[in-house]
C-alpha cells in the first residue's frame, strides 16, 4: 500500500477546492453545515466546494459561500492548504483534492439553508466533531484559535486516517 509520501510524490495536480468557516468571535460561536447531498452528504463541516475554471480561488470560495448558505462575505482570511488523499479514489472520482481554508469574521446576509447545506451555530470549544469528517480534530481548533497550518491526511476506503501530518505555519508566511 502507498504511505502519504508516495501520494504526494506522484506530482498529480490535486483538484483546488474551498472550505470556509463562519466565525463570530465575539460569542465563540463557528457556523457549521450539514451536508445534504454529495461528497461527505450526512457530515458537519464548513461551506465551500470546487473552484470553476478560470476562477480564483477566493472567487470560488465567495461563490461557494453566497450558492450555499445565502451570505456576501466581506472580511476572511486564507487560514491553512491541506492536501487530501484517498486510496479508493479513482480517476472517473478523483477525491484526492487541495482544500483551501479560510475563516470569515464579517458578511451581509443571514446564513440559510439551501438545497445543500443546512447551517447552524455551535460554540467553538465545544464542536461536534464526531458528526465531522475525522481529520477535523487535528487542525480545525487549531485554525480556529488563529494558527496558519499546512497538512495532509490519506484516507483509506472507510474514510479512516492511514497517515498525516499538521505544520503550524510562520506567523506571517501566508497559507498558500
Amino acid at each position: 500500500m502507498k504511505s502519504l509520501s508516495d501520494y504526494e510524490n506522484e506530482g498529480r495536480k490535486l483538484r483546488d477546492v474551498t472550505l470556509c468557516y463562519l466565525v463570530d468571535k465575539g460569542k465563540g460561536k463557528v457556523l457549521l453545515a450539514m451536508k445534504k447531498r454529495g461528497f461527505g452528504v450526512g457530515k458537519l463541516n464548513g461551506v465551500g466546494g470546487k473552484v470553476k475554471a478560470g476562477e480564483s480561488v477566493e472567487e470560488g470560495m465567495l461563490r461557494e459561500t453566497e450558492e450555499e448558505i445565502g451570505v456576501k462575505l466581506r472580511s476572511f482570511e486564507k487560514v491553512g492548504v491541506i492536501d487530501f488523499y484517498f486510496t479508493v479514489s479513482s480517476e472517473d472520482k478523483d477525491w484526492n483534492q487541495k482544500v483551501h481554508v479560510f475563516i470569515a469574521d464579517r458578511w451581509d446576509g443571514k446564513p440559510s439553508e439551501s438545497e445543500e447545506m443546512r447551517p447552524f451555530w455551535t460554540d467553538i470549544n465545544a464542536m461536534p466533531l464526531k458528526d465531522m469528517w475525522p481529520d477535523d480534530e487535528y487542525w480545525l481548533p487549531r485554525v480556529l484559535a488563529g494558527e496558519r497550518i499546512r497538512a495532509a491526511f490519506l484516507f483509506d476506503g472507510n474514510e479512516r486516517i492511514l497517515d498525516h501530518y499538521v505544520k503550524a505555519l510562520e506567523e506571517n508566511a501566508g497559507a498558500e
